[in-house]
């Protein structure tokens, strides 16, 4: 694939035209052994999958031998008359594996930016609406004896809703295929190692899903959850249940015994029998209705035991707008809540496996959050009972599981603090703690709601009356009140593992209507807004626009952002993204300075990269999965180093006693 490449400042748009109409688009979490980033979009007729960077597939040396043809036909199409001497149907073949080469691709000075090394389509035979990939850390970032599932890490796992009723859960091989396995026919095989789990019709939804989402758990959730008092109050803090009533232990202690329950969760270890999978799907059934499905996981595949039903279901008050699990990873408590928020302004989280008693006694799964919008802005005459909450549009978690950032549909978005761990707990437990406004619409300022940063910065009423302008004041007089607010938006939060020494950093982007904004750092810009109402001020990221995304007048479908480095995030250096229109991808990436003219930057970035794969080295050597290319690598910086010794795990540390007497 080529793309058109446009060039705006810092920033480096890549467009991609597509032939399909696509409705969503995700980046797996885990990169490919090659090191490529997995780009995965739904589309009409199937899922579209992206191969970006890394290394290169390696071209075969020599193209596959044609059957000779005797009067212009081949021997393949030789026609048997006997029907007794016909031979068996030959067996489906294997998919052929991809070679690679020894280095990653050299990027052009003038055009530094990665390319498509491979890109493939599953055709489903139905329209692709909404992909889900499940929150998994990469190979750095994982510790030696992480609970994690060993198939995220040797395939794609992801789910996806289908405009014909269905959910569906794909794995397929990390690795990119080679050009052979597109050409080739499947034989009543998968295509590309592809395994396909459908949930069947009388089981499943009767409506098209509005969404879905993905996570994993252990096999023995839920446990029997016989806490203490003392237990149960620590339970409740993180998951937001009684956020008025915090308890005031020392955030030591609070560590101590989350640290205590999380060894004592994660008695499963890296067993690939002891995990499960969490699917929730959501739709306008009776209402709103709301299915939990739960799958075996094995160390390659997706297991559906008969008879297939839901793990749980739950009718909804209101139709959901969006229903996402907790980023928060096992064995966290909070890694199997659900966010579910609708058109009414309320957000309530969700847990499964969380007991409730009633008069019939202890049963499974209830409601330990609740969060409301803001009233929309009426006129000064209409009675009270008239009065309705802002519709939202969006909403993601953040800060590993501790927040939840939201877009409203006037264009407000902000930040409801779960578990009172921000810098400024509101009074109102279910109120922002951190909120802004987007949009430029006239009709916003003409409303009397706030304005936003463009209308503050701009001359305000001081514009002249022109025909264009008088024409957008009769066009707002004779309509209603909602037809010039955008009603498409979304959010997507990135974070970076935190380290000893900092916390984690979320990148933000929200999109509302035609523009795009990003906050590089929520934590520091939350700061920076609490330390500005007090009367001081920080240093620190604002929110900055993203101007001229060409999506060429289409809406935007979805948008989300790629993976970056330590040394990126600490220079503030913000992530590139992909934005998918309705006939087209587009990567919006940070332009690279030209290393080959600048020898300094050249030297700093070989060795980040150097640091970032040596770390990657150890993770894998320390679960068993490092190949014998990292063995070398590892070798010959040992001997680089003076080092003699390979660390296997946690290094120990052995004191020695003094000799001195």
């Amino acid at each position: 694939m080529k793309p058109f490449i446009a060039t705006k400042g810092k920033t480096t748009q890549l467009r991609y035209e597509l032939p399909q109409r696509v409705h969503a688009t995700k980046i797996y979490p885990v990169k490919a052994p090659n090191g490529s980033t997995i780009i995965l979009y739904g589309q009409d007729g199937g899922v579209g999958i992206l191969w970006r960077g890394g290394r290169p597939l390696r071209e075969s040396a020599s193209p596959p031998k044609e059957l000779s043809k005797v009067n212009g036909t081949s021997k393949t199409n030789a026609i048997s008359l006997d029907s007794d001497d016909e031979e068996p149907a030959a067996k489906a073949e294997p998919s052929p594996k991809a070679e690679f080469d020894d280095e990653e691709e050299e990027l052009d000075p003038d055009h530094p930016y990665p390319s498509i090394i491979q890109h493939i389509r599953l055709p489903l035979n139905t329209d692709v609406l909404h992909i889900a990939v499940p929150s998994v850390a990469s190979a750095a970032e994982l510790l030696p004896a992480g609970p994690t599932p060993p198939i995220f890490h040797k395939k794609i796992c992801f789910a996806i809703a289908c405009t014909d009723y269905s959910v569906r859960v794909i794995t397929l091989p990390l690795a990119p295929p080679p050009e052979a396995a597109k050409t080739r026919s499947a034989q009543g095989a998968s295509l590309f190692g592809e395994d396909i789990t459908t949930i069947p019709v009388y089981a499943g939804h009767q409506d098209i899903p509005r969404g879905v989402s993905v996570t994993w758990t252990s096999r023995n959730e839920p446990k029997d959850k016989q806490f203490s008092d003392d237990e149960m109050d620590v339970d409740r803090e993180e998951a937001g249940e009684g956020a008025a009533a915090v308890s005031r232990r020392s955030p030591r202690k609070k560590q101590a015994r989350s640290r205590s329950r999380s060894r004592s969760r994660s008695g499963v270890g890296g067993d690939a029998s002891g995990f499960d999978l969490l699917v929730a799907s959501h739709t306008d059934e009776l209402g709103g209705l709301l299915y939990i499905w739960r799958f075996n996981l094995t160390e390659t595949s997706v297991k559906m035991e008969s008879p297939v039903s839901p793990y749980y279901s739950l009718t909804l008050q209101k139709p959901a707008t969006k229903v996402v699990f907790n980023t928060a990873r096992y064995p966290k408590t909070r890694h199997s809540q659900l966010l579910i928020t609708d058109k009414s302004g309320t957000a309530r989280i969700f847990d499964p496996f969380a007991a409730r008693t009633n008069g019939a006694g202890a049963k499974l799964g209830a409601f330990v959050a609740s969060f409301k919008t803001g009233f929309e802005h009426t006129k000064a005459n209409a009675p009270p009972v008239l009065a309705t909450r802002k519709a939202i549009i969006d909403a993601a978690w953040a800060s590993d599981g501790h927040h939840v950032v939201a877009l409203l549909a006037d264009g407000e978005w902000g930040v409801w603090d779960v578990d009172r761990s921000g810098p400024n707990p509101p009074a109102v437990p279910s109120a922002f703690s951190l909120r802004g406004f987007l949009g430029t619409v006239d009709s916003d300022r003409e409303k009397g709601g706030p304005p936003s940063p463009k209308a503050r910065g701009g001359r305000g009423s001081l514009a002249p009356m022109t025909p264009n302008t008088r024409r957008k004041k009769e066009e707002a007089l004779f309509s209603s009140p909602s037809s010039s607010t955008p009603t498409r938006g979304g959010i997507s939060v990135a974070s970076l593992a935190a380290t000893r020494d900092e916390p984690v950093k979320d990148s933000v982007v929200i999109w509302y209507g035609t523009e795009v904004h990003r906050i590089a750092d929520l934590a520091k810009f939350w700061a920076r807004n609490v330390a500005g109402s007090s009367g001081t001020s920080l240093p620190g990221p604002g929110l900055s626009q993203l101007q001229d995304v060409s999506v060429l007048g289409e809406s935007i479908t979805s948008i989300d952002q790629f993976d970056t480095t330590v040394q990126n995030a600490r220079m503030a250096i913000p992530r590139d993204i992909v934005v998918s229109g309705e006939h087209r991808l587009i990567i919006a990436a940070n332009s690279a300075q030209q290393v080959a003219r600048d020898p300094t930057a050249l030297f700093t970035r070989e060795r980040v990269e150097e640091e970032e794969l040596r770390r990657t080295d150890q993770a894998l050597l320390s679960r068993g999965e490092l190949d014998l290319g990292g063995m070398d690598r590892m070798l010959g910086s040992m001997e680089a180093s003076g080092s003699q010794s390979l660390v296997l795990g946690n290094p120990r540390k052995v004191l020695f006693a003094s000799s001195a007497s």
